[in-house]
């Protein structure tokens, strides 16, 4: 018993620091690619005073493990975990899919046809161009590895320049 209960004080915490990392990460961000719905930080804030603690931190992991763990067995199953992200990503389309169905809905008919739909021509024609190296036509498995390899190293220097400390 004092093993499980170790063991979900770490998982509790673990979930409380990837929470506010994701958070961290994807603020400003749309639904998308980038990540779980980030929270906001009243949600962090537990006790409203305006500033967020090391401890309030933990209690919104602890709080967010306790919400997964629906048998409250003190484990997170592999259902449990896919059915609270399920949950999140239905809750954060439910707040920011309005904005996407008037942001493409061009004919304003409350609905998204495949045209609607599609990703604006000359970027998706760049973005080819890019990952097409040798101009074929074609994109090959090893000029797919390529620009994605390509495309996290970008990312990582973002990420390495945001880092950097700002000179006076």
């Amino acid at each position: 018993m004092k093993r499980a209960l170790i063991i979900s004080g770490v998982v509790a915490a673990a979930i409380g620091v990837t929470a506010v990392a994701v958070q961290a990460k994807s603020f400003g961000k749309g639904f998308g690619p980038r990540g779980p719905m980030p929270m906001e930080f009243s949600q962090l804030d537990i006790n409203g005073d305006g500033q967020m603690t090391k401890e309030e931190m933990q209690a919104f992991g602890e709080q967010r493990f306790a919400e997964a763990d629906t048998d409250g067995d003190g484990f997170l199953s592999m259902e449990e975990m896919k059915a609270h992200m399920v949950k999140e990503i239905e809750a954060r389309f439910d707040k920011h899919g309005d904005k996407m169905l008037e942001r493409k809905d061009a004919n304003g008919d409350g609905k998204l046809s495949l045209e609607e739909m599609r990703p604006n021509e000359k970027r998706q024609d760049k973005m080819f161009a890019r990952m097409d190296a040798d101009s074929d036509g074609v994109i090959t498995q090893e000029e797919f590895d390529a620009a994605r390899s390509k495309m996290a190293e970008r990312r990582q220097g973002k990420k390495d320049k945001s880092k950097a400390p700002v000179e006076n």
